[in-house]
C-alpha cells in the first residue's frame, strides 16, 4: 500500500472510530420511540449538517500556519471567552463519553467474559479502562493504526448483525410513527454523529497529503451513517415498539445467542475506537493548547472518567442527552462563528475553501438552540 492511500485510510479511520462508540447502541431505542422514518430523517440531515461544520472546521486548520486543538483555534479567532466555553463543552463531552465507554465496554465484556473466568461488571470495565487508558498515552501512530483494523471490523460485524437479524424482520415495525416523541431522537443522533474533535489529528496523519482532507471527511461520515441504518434497521425492523435502551439485548431476546455474541463484539470494537480517539484528542488539548507536560495532560485525561465511574455516575442515557443535545450544539455553533472569523483572519492560504451561506449557518444555529432547549426540558 502507497504512503499517500495508508494515510488516507488512516485519517478516515479516525474519524470513523471517533464518531462511532457508545450513541450507536442508543440509536435503535430513539428510533424505535419516535419511528424509524422519523429517526432517519434526523440521522440524514444532522449528518449533512455536522458535514458541513467539519468543512468550516478543516477550513479553520488550514488557515492557520500553528498546530493547534480545538480550544487553540477557537481563542485565535473568537478570543479567549470562546476558548473557555468551546473547552468547558469539549472536556465535558469527552469525559462524558469515555465514562459510557467505560460502562459500555464493561458490560460487554462482563456478559461475554464473566461465564469463563468470573469477576463483576465493574472489575470488567475497569480492566477496559487500565488497557485503553495505556494505548492512549502511546500516542497517534498505535492509536491510528489500530484504528484501521477496529474501523474494518465494524463494518463487518455490523453487516453479520444484519445477517442473523434478516429472518426475524418484521417490517411493520419500520412503518410506526410517534407524533409524541417525534424530537425524541434529536440528542442521540447529534451524539452518534459528533467527530469535529478528531480533525487536528486527521491533519496531523495525512502531513504533507492535506489535499486528501475533504474527501476523507466525506467518506469519514458515510461511513457511520451506513453503519448506523443498517444496525437501526436490524434492531428496530425485529424488536419493534419493545428495543431496549441497549439495543443488543433486547434483540438477542427475539432472536437467539449468536446476535448477543456478535453485538457483544460489536460493542466492544466500536466503543474502543472512540475511546481511543477521544483520549488522545482531550490528552493532546491539555498537552498543545494549555502547555500542560505530556503525562499529566495524560492523567487529567483518563483518570478524571476513573473517579467519575467510580462515584457511580452510570445513567447512559443522561450522558448521551447532554453530550449530544447541548454541548455537541454549542460546538458546532462556535466552531461555524470561528469558520467566518478564520476566512478574514486566517495566516495561511488553504488548500481548499468553500462558501457556507450566512442564511444556511443561521439555520444550523436555530437547529442547535432548539436542540439545547429542548434536552434541558428533557432532562
Amino acid at each position: 500500500m502507497s504512503k499517500h492511500n495508508s494515510r488516507f485510510i488512516r485519517s478516515t479511520s479516525v474519524l470513523v472510530g471517533t464518531i462511532v462508540g457508545a450513541g450507536i447502541f442508543g440509536l435503535p431505542y430513539a428510533f424505535a420511540q419516535s419511528g424509524f422514518i422519523v429517526g432517519l430523517v434526523y440521522l440524514l440531515i444532522l449528518a449533512a449538517v455536522f458535514y458541513l461544520i467539519n468543512l468550516c472546521y478543516a477550513e479553520v486548520i488550514l488557515r492557520t500556519k500553528d498546530e493547534l486543538e480545538m480550544a487553540g483555534y477557537v481563542e485565535r479567532y473568537l478570543g479567549k471567552k470562546g476558548k473557555i466555553l468551546i473547552t468547558c463543552s469539549l472536556v465535558l463531552g469527552i469525559y462524558g463519553a469515555l465514562v459510557a465507554y467505560t460502562i459500555g465496554v464493561g458490560e460487554f465484556l462482563f456478559s461475554l467474559l464473566n461465564p469463563l473466568f468470573g469477576g463483576s461488571q465493574v472489575l470488567w470495565s475497569l480492566v477496559f479502562w487500565a488497557i485503553a487508558s495505556l494505548l492512549v498515552l502511546k500516542g497517534i501512530g498505535i492509536v491510528s493504526r489500530i484504528e484501521v483494523v477496529m474501523a474494518l471490523g465494524l463494518v463487518i460485524v455490523v453487516l453479520l448483525v444484519f445477517g442473523l437479524s434478516y429472518p426475524y424482520l418484521n417490517f411493520d415495525n419500520l412503518k410506526t410513527v410517534n407524533v409524541k416523541n417525534i424530537f425524541f431522537p434529536y440528542g442521540v443522533v447529534l451524539f452518534a454523529l459528533g467527530g469535529a474533535s478528531a480533525l487536528p489529528t486527521i491533519r496531523r496523519i495525512l502531513g504533507d497529503k492535506v489535499s486528501l482532507i475533504k474527501k476523507s471527511l466525506g467518506l469519514g461520515i458515510l461511513i457511520p451513517v451506513l453503519i448506523y441504518i443498517i444496525f437501526c434497521f436490524s434492531v428496530v425492523g425485529v424488536s419493534g415498539s419493545d428495543t431496549s435502551e441497549t439495543a443488543i439485548i433486547g434483540l438477542a431476546s427475539f432472536t437467539n445467542g449468536k446476535i448477543l455474541l456478535i453485538g457483544g463484539i460489536f460493542g466492544i470494537l466500536a466503543m474502543t475506537t472512540s475511546f481511543l480517539a477521544l483520549g488522545f484528542i482531550l490528552r493532546e488539548l491539555f498537552h498543545r493548547d494549555y502547555k500542560i507536560p505530556l503525562l499529566p495532560a495524560w492523567v487529567l485525561t483518563v483518570f478524571i472518567p476513573l473517579i467519575i465511574f467510580l462515584l457511580g455516575l452510570r445513567s447512559f442515557i443522561l450522558v448521551v442527552g447532554l453530550a449530544g443535545g447541548i454541548l455537541s450544539g454549542i460546538q458546532g455553533i462556535i466552531l461555524i462563528a470561528a469558520y467566518y472569523q478564520a476566512k478574514k483572519k486566517g495566516d495561511c492560504s488553504p488548500e481548499f475553501s468553500f462558501n457556507l451561506p450566512k442564511v444556511l449557518a443561521y439555520f444550523i444555529y436555530l437547529i442547535f438552540i432548539f436542540g439545547i432547549i429542548y434536552q434541558f426540558i428533557y432532562i
